[in-house]
């Protein structure tokens, strides 16, 4: 197509990989490709750049603005470094040739001259080469540093050791995130989804690993592939490297991800452990909990992908008429299945509020019952002995002698340290004495808190119970815990019979299926009535 005849238009493409270089690599590729603009006296029209982005995919940013001013004939002259700037990838190395080509314009590297089809070839298939060649020995290089015990993980929770000395971890335990993460598996052993808890970390303002905002596929990651806060098992002190490897589609780029159990390496590290096993599998169950709530089997392809109950009687409600499930009939009301597919007599609606509020009222009813409140006031009374029998005061006067003498410790390995000792000498000494003086403050915090709840007036068992009752009718309430509250409603609950009943309330009767006796000593198991009509 016809070009300017006159000083020739060029456009800079300037790229460097995260992996191997720094950003100041795309300033000295700038500084470069404009000198030889000048000196060719080129006048450059554009700067296209990719930053931390590798050259085996063609979906950068940059590199698709450059294909796009071919395309519109923006200039006639593309300046790079290198041709593996351009691509690490043979195949759209070509690709990116032939539209130059058919566009006019010439492509012109710094360090290897002007370009043709046989230079491009030689120089692409160089360029894909060093990068297979890259990924085999960093590879190589990660499965020889691990059996150190070297991982080059950036799991969150943990600090990089610069300095650690051979044989030791290179990562130690960042108490803060630490305390996070143990919370995360807390949260999810009892029942609170990603989207709860990212959410609650999100309302406290704390940090997501990266920065931001949690989000709750960062909680949840991926269970094959070990990613994600809850399949990281290096917080059982397992680390996992090679566990997977990355393919870019040759025509589209799109990356694919596969498991690759042959090169997988695994490595004891004891010393990274933060969460318990018991708690470890607690959550495991939970998660599958969830994946068969939705698949109906355990096992599923992918638990974090289950649907979680949306409302709190979901799944509760049966139609007294036919028995088929009370379902979603619109944004805010409930009616018979199998009355919409006019199988059953049955087609009053009920709005969830509605019947929420009136199953609540029966329960709250039902919780004042004189068993569950003998039940509370028994375990309220064996607290109550607990305390009475512990001296937190006592326990406080040992802790602080305690504290004191590893503070003074600390203190004179500073003395020796400032006298001219090296500290290599110390260093283990001084973690073990850090280690001491944090578990003994949280210690003597605990006492305080313990010694306070000790001197203050307990109120009466009836009206704790009630405040009880209450909060827990507020806590069933939240949106963000009607997953949790509907599988505790679930143990209490068997079913909400619903029948039409011209003379009920809203025009249905319900009667709840119950089992009290679960949240009852076996012994007062059949006190509560096995109905509740509301």
């Amino acid at each position: 197509m016809p070009r300017n005849t006159g000083v020739r238009r060029a456009a800079i493409y300037a790229r460097y990989s995260s992996t191997q270089q720094e950003d100041t690599s795309i300033e000295d590729q700038l500084r470069m490709t404009r000198d030889y603009c000048q000196r060719e006296g080129y006048e450059v029209v554009e700067i296209y750049t990719d930053h931390a982005i590798t050259g085996r995919t063609k979906d950068r940013p940059g590199f698709l603005k450059l294909l796009a001013g071919v395309e519109s004939g923006a200039f006639d002259t593309i300046v790079i470094e290198a041709v593996d700037r351009l691509s690490r990838n043979l195949t759209h190395t070509l690709e990116a040739w032939d539209l130059f080509k058919f566009q006019g314009v010439e492509l012109r590297s710094v360090t290897e001259g002007p370009q043709s089809f046989f230079t491009v070839l030689l120089q692409g298939y160089g360029a894909q080469m060093f990068s297979e060649m890259i990924g085999v020995h960093t590879k190589r290089g990660m499965q020889g540093a691990l059996s150190r015990n070297r991982t080059h993980s950036s799991a969150y929770g943990y600090d990089i050791v610069e300095d650690a000395a051979p044989g030791e971890p290179n990562r130690r335990i960042n108490s803060e995130q630490a305390a996070v993460v143990q919370r995360i598996y807390q949260d999810t052993a009892e029942g609170l989804s990603g989207v709860a808890i990212a959410r609650a970390l999100n309302t406290e303002g704390i940090p997501a690993p990266k920065g931001g905002s949690w989000d709750a596929s960062t909680i949840r990651g991926h269970a094959a592939r070990g990613n994600g806060i809850l399949h990281n098992r290096l917080y059982i002190g397992q680390a996992v490297i090679c566990a997977t490897t990355r393919h870019y589609h040759p025509v589209t780029g799109a990356k694919r991800t596969e498991m690759t159990p042959v090169e997988q390496r695994e490595q004891e590290i004891p010393a990274l452990r933060i969460i318990s096993d018991d708690l470890w599998q607690r959550s495991r169950a939970q998660i599958a909990r969830a994946a068969r709530r939705v698949s109906g089997k355990a096992g599923g392809p992918n638990p974090e992908a289950a649907r979680r109950n949306r409302y709190l009687l979901s799944g509760m409600m049966v139609c007294g008429c036919c028995g088929g499930n009370y379902v979603k009939a619109s944004t805010t009301s409930f009616r018979c299945n199998e009355s919409r597919k006019h199988a059953c007599e049955n087609r009053i609606s009920i709005s969830r509020k509605r019947i929420e509020a009136r199953v609540f009222g029966r329960i709250r009813d039902a919780f004042r019952s004189p068993e569950l409140l003998e039940a509370f006031t028994e375990a309220l009374d064996a607290e109550r002995s607990k305390m009475k029998d512990f001296d937190p005061n006592k326990n406080m006067d040992h802790t602080q002698q305690r504290l004191s003498k590893a503070k003074a410790a600390r203190k004179a390995i500073l003395d020796a340290i400032e006298a001219g000792a090296p500290f290599a000498l110390y260093k283990t000494r001084s973690e073990e004495i850090e280690s001491e003086i944090a578990d003994l403050e949280q210690s003597l915090r605990q006492l305080r808190a313990r010694a306070e709840t000790a001197a203050a007036a307990t109120p009466d068992a009836a009206a704790l119970f009630e405040a009880a009752v209450v909060k827990m009718e507020q806590l069933l309430s939240d949106p963000e815990l009607v997953d949790q509250a509907s599988q505790f409603l679930g143990q209490i609950i068997k079913r909400v019979v619903i029948n039409p009943d011209p003379n009920a309330q809203h025009g249905l009767s319900l009667k709840l299926e119950t089992d009290f006796a679960a949240l009852l000593a076996p012994e007062l198991e059949g006190l509560s009535p096995a109905y509740l009509v509301c």
